[in-house]
């Protein structure tokens, strides 16, 4: 009689593939309760390596779009201060033009001189606005209020400027940058500088003491001269509005691309719970089956073989 003992190697070889079931499920479990495909970055280096460039990328963009976010609060809050000094640049000069009628009285020019010097106290606000506390025309001096009158007698230039030159600019994509400022001095003062004909402050304190001393030929001059900050404030108007603009469809181009980085990232990343509990449930089976194999076999003995 030919007595048969159960093959080591086989036993060793289930327990092995029993092992394998295991490690199988408790993946599985991981990536059912975590609800990503990569429970574990060993078990797909290249794709988990995707993922991690992938997060990086749009990490940087969120970053950048903070920053666009903080330039486009400040070139909107330059554009509306800019605005309103237009407009107010435009009454002036309707100002001008009817103090210049030959029917107008002293009194009557005395009269326009005072409105005068109510616009150019609004003009003196906006110089100075702040935006989240800080002064947009200041240069890079922004906990700095720009503007002052001159207290000193004569008051040359009318008006003092206590900022710089120097632009705020802010990264908004890699090797791109926005300024998010007009420094005050160029604004207000223009190229002439200080207490120069391209001066708004010169040109509308000239305009109020032409009035206010009947002197036609000041007050010709001062409009002549408010006519030219006009043009150069409406340019700066245009100026603004392009970068923002650009700052707009920077900011739309950048969340486009990042909602398709998040979406390829997904490929990756997310889980395929259908596929992924087929795997679970086949594996149960098959765990089942082996561990019923096990049993069987761990039962057979000397006397299984016996007659």
């Amino acid at each position: 009689m030919t007595i048969r003992t159960p093959n080591p190697y086989a036993s060793r070889q289930t327990l092995v593939d029993l092992n394998r079931i295991k490690e199988r499920l408790s993946l599985n479990e991981e990536r059912l309760s975590s609800g990503n495909a990569i429970a574990r970055l060993g078990d797909d280096p290249t794709g988990s390596a995707l993922i991690v460039d992938f997060k990086s990328s749009v990490n940087k963009n969120e970053a950048y779009l903070q920053q666009a976010q903080s330039a486009g609060v400040y070139l909107q809050g330059s554009e509306t201060a800019v605005t309103s000094m237009e407009s107010i640049l435009t009454r002036l000069q309707e100002i001008g033009q009817q103090g210049l009628t030959g029917t107008l009285g002293a009194n009557d020019r005395a009269d326009l001189a005072t409105e005068v010097s109510s616009l150019r106290d609004d003009l003196m606000n906006l110089a100075n606005t702040q935006v989240q506390g800080k002064y947009l025309f200041s240069g890079t001096m922004t906990t700095t209020m720009p503007f002052a009158y001159n207290t000193a007698s004569p008051a040359t230039p009318p008006v003092l400027y206590s900022g710089n030159s120097n632009t705020v600019d802010l990264d908004v994509a890699m090797s791109t940058s926005v300024t998010t400022n007009v420094p005050g001095d160029t604004l207000c003062f223009g190229p002439g500088g200080a207490g120069s004909s391209t001066d708004v402050f010169q040109a509308v304190t000239d305009l109020m003491d032409g009035l206010n001393s009947n002197n036609l030929t000041q007050v010709k001059t001062a409009c002549d001269n408010l006519s030219g900050v006009h043009d150069r404030i409406n340019s700066t108007l245009t100026d603004l509005g392009g970068r923002q603009a650009g700052l707009t469809e920077l900011q739309n181009n950048l969340t486009a691309y990042n909602l398709s980085l998040t979406s390829i990232q997904g490929t990756y990343e997310n889980l395929d719970y259908a596929k992924a509990i087929t795997q679970y449930s086949a594996d149960q089976t098959a765990q089942s089956a082996t561990l019923s194999v096990l049993a069987k076999r761990d039962k057979q003995n000397l006397f299984d073989f016996l007659g």
